[in-house]
């Protein structure tokens, strides 16, 4: 049995709460924990969970020690898209040549800090970081043009404060030998009408992303081996997507 202890503002820690509940070996304690999942790196010595790490200083990640955090990049577990990475991953596609995200919220969001998980994902389909990077910054909204080495391109399109209610995010990835599409709805077109655009977007994804990175955490705990994802990555991901401060 791992015992976990959570560190986090109530919402979030609700949603861990309801990840673990879905996992075997697994218990929630306030103290004496094997593990830490928290928001707020500090000089415990127990293996942690970094949850929202974009939400920490540059300068700073560079100091932690990478060897006992696993940040949470929550994006590159998401049910919609782990078969579009394992695609990428297993050969099935070839090599990487277009990334197109479009990312739509409906809520009053800072495109900068929804930029972070997106660039992320070109990151790691890409298994490298852009060699050029031009963007396009206007209110609400944010354009990333990202030139990748072997001469592949990302564009990401993240825009906020949208009419209607409801979000929508679709990514497509195009190889060379394949491709593969991804969404969080089923069956459903993208409607745009007077109240704005309509996808009917599973409110559950969200909670099965936070489960399979969960279980990557706890994998690496009882396995001893090192996690998939490195606080270099966070580092990376967080410089790219600042160019458009720049």
């Amino acid at each position: 049995m791992t015992r976990i202890q959570l560190q986090l503002e109530p919402e979030r820690k609700a949603l861990y709460a309801a990840a673990s509940a879905r996992l075997q070996g697994v218990v929630l304690v306030s103290a004496e924990a094997d593990a830490l999942i928290t928001d707020t790196p500090g000089a415990s010595p127990l293996p942690t969970l970094l949850d929202q790490p974009e939400r920490i200083d540059l300068s700073s990640l560079v100091d932690l020690p990478s060897s006992r955090i696993m940040p949470a990049h929550l994006w590159r577990f998401s049910p919609s898209v782990l078969p579009v990475a394992e695609s990428r991953r297993s050969g099935q596609l070839g090599e990487p040549g277009l990334l197109r995200i479009h990312h739509w919220l409906a809520t009053p969001s800072d495109p900068l800090a929804m930029a972070f998980a997106q660039v992320d994902l070109a990151h790691w389909l890409f298994g490298c970081r852009p060699r050029h990077i031009h963007t396009l910054s206007r209110e609400n909204y944010l354009h990333y043009h990202l030139g990748f080495p072997d001469g592949g391109m990302a564009l990401i399109d993240i825009a906020t404060s949208r009419p209607g209610e409801e979000n929508y995010y679709s990514m497509h990835l195009v190889g060379s030998e394949g491709a593969a599409y991804a969404d969080d709805h089923r069956n459903v077109h993208l409607q745009f009408g007077a109240h704005g655009a309509r996808a009917r977007l599973h409110a559950h994804n969200e909670l099965l992303a936070v489960q399979a990175m969960l279980a990557e955490f706890l994998t690496g705990l009882r396995e001893d081996h090192p996690w998939s994802v490195e606080l270099s990555e966070t580092h990376n991901a967080l410089e790219t997507a600042r160019e458009a401060l720049n």
